[in-house]
Order: C-alpha cells, then sequence, then structure tokens
C-alpha cells in the first residue's frame, strides 16, 4: 500500500514539475513584505489549529488561531495590498492542465459524473487550503531563507501537523499511527504542492487541481 501511495504521488510530483517546462510557467518568486512578521504570525495560526484539533485548551487554542490569521492579514495589507494580487494568484492556468487531468480523469471513470458535483463543492476547500499554505507559510519562509528546499521541508511538516487531529478518527484514536499517516501522505502532498508552485507560481490552478483531489 505504501509503495502504491508514493508511486501515485511520484507520477504527481512529475507532472507538478513538468509544469515548469510550459511556456507560460512563471517560476519566479513574489516579493513578501515583512516575511518574518508573517512567519511568526502564519505557525501561531498552525500551532491555534493543531490546539483546537486535539482538544487541548481550544479556547486558547481559537484564540492563537485568530491571533495567527489576523496578525498574517495585518501584515499582507500593511502599505496597501500590491494591485495585481489577483493576476498574481492566478495567473494562466495552463502549465497545470496535464496535473488537473491526471487528478481528475480517473476519479471521474472510477465515481462518474456525480464527480463533478463533488470536485465543484470542495473548490472552497481546496483553494483555501492552498493559499494558506503557500501563500501564508511557505511563501515568507522561502522569502526569509531564499532557499526553498528546507522552507519547503518544514512548511510540509506544518501542513502534516495541522492534520493529524484530523486523522486521529480514521486511526482509531492511535496518536503515532495518525502521525505516521500525515507525515508519509498529507507531508508529501504538501512538498508536491510546493514544487508546483516554485515552477509555475500560480496559486489558484494548485488548489483547484487540489479540490480535484478532494472531490
Amino acid at each position: 500500500m505504501v509503495v502504491l501511495i508514493w508511486s501515485g504521488l511520484l507520477v504527481l510530483a512529475f507532472a507538478a514539475w513538468w509544469a515548469g517546462r510550459h511556456r507560460l510557467a512563471q517560476p519566479r518568486a513574489d516579493p513578501v513584505r515583512q516575511p518574518r512578521v508573517r512567519t511568526f504570525f502564519a505557525w501561531l495560526g498552525v500551532g491555534g489549529y493543531t490546539a483546537v484539533g486535539f482538544g487541548v485548551r481550544p479556547e486558547l487554542g481559537l484564540l492563537l488561531l485568530l491571533l495567527g490569521l489576523g496578525g498574517w492579514a495585518w501584515s499582507a495589507v500593511r502599505g496597501g495590498p500590491p494591485r495585481d494580487a489577483w493576476a498574481r494568484l492566478l495567473r494562466d492556468p495552463r502549465p497545470f492542465v496535464p496535473m488537473m487531468l491526471l487528478v481528475a480523469l480517473p476519479k471521474l471513470a472510477a465515481i462518474g459524473p456525480v464527480y463533478v458535483v463533488g470536485a465543484t463543492l470542495a473548490l472552497p476547500s481546496g483553494i483555501g487550503q492552498q493559499l494558506l499554505f503557500l501563500i501564508g507559510l511557505y511563501a515568507p519562509m522561502e522569502a526569509i531563507s531564499r532557499r526553498p528546499a528546507p522552507a519547503a521541508v518544514t512548511a510540509a511538516l506544518g501542513f502534516a501537523l495541522v492534520h493529524v487531529p484530523l486523522l486521529l478518527e480514521q486511526n482509531q484514536g492511535d496518536l503515532l499511527a495518525a502521525a505516521a499517516n500525515a507525515v508519509l501522505f498529507q507531508a508529501s502532498v504538501g512538498l508536491i504542492a510546493v514544487l508546483a508552485y516554485t515552477r509555475h507560481r500560480a496559486v489558484v490552478p494548485i488548489g483547484v487541481t487540489h479540490a480535484l483531489a478532494i472531490g
């Protein structure tokens, strides 16, 4: 099972990497204002969300989550948002079409037309998660380190961390099994998302691909 999962993820990772070979790909990182402040508030939000998920002082966790989100938003809009913010998020989705088809076509064949409904309903979650992960957490860390690899690994582990409470029920309350599942699968998905993002800086199409996987 592990070999099958990782084989599929490697194929998806290749599709993410291949996007960078498209003539429309834009791999250059966008400027990030106050990356250290944004990184601090992003990890504050991660800690708060994780605390809420585990039920450890959920009221304190909720406060940390709100402070993290609010502080990050404050640092992002301080001085005014960039005029082309939406264009940066969307860009041209065509470099990611092979990755989208790789995710969507097998599910459409297995589930049928009802899959379209599920994927459509998953769009807010898929896009929202990638906005929080790539723009909220990874991008400021990359701006600080100026090296994508350590920022990618650290951000992917953070992505896995927030999924551990969600995986506890699937693993009958076994914390170790839930953590292993998160590192094996969720962190790998996070790394693939970062790979796609560094090859073509278009977050929304990556979020659409995430929604296709959820659906």
